[in-house]
């Protein structure tokens, strides 16, 4: 079993992948997480700590059972 390590700051693009985040949304959570976002120069760099913090703190989706499609029967 192999273990990967993400690292500790990365590019918008990156926590983007990593998070599922639209990158407007991403500078939203920057207002209210201080030091999710970084700069360096022009670089702007991502605390994936602090964006782990934001995706723990999403709240938890509600998720209705599926209806029984027409023909099914319900079980």
């Amino acid at each position: 079993m192999s273990t990967v390590i993400r690292p500790r700051f990365g590019k918008l693009p990156a926590a983007i992948a990593y998070s599922g985040i639209s990158r407007s949304r991403m500078y939203e959570h920057a207002a209210v997480y201080r030091g999710l976002i970084k700069k360096n120069g022009k670089a702007s760099l991502v605390d994936f700590d602090v964006l782990d913090e934001v995706l723990d703190d999403l709240p938890v989706a509600k998720i209705k059972p599926a209806k029984p499609r027409s023909g099914e029967s319900a079980q």
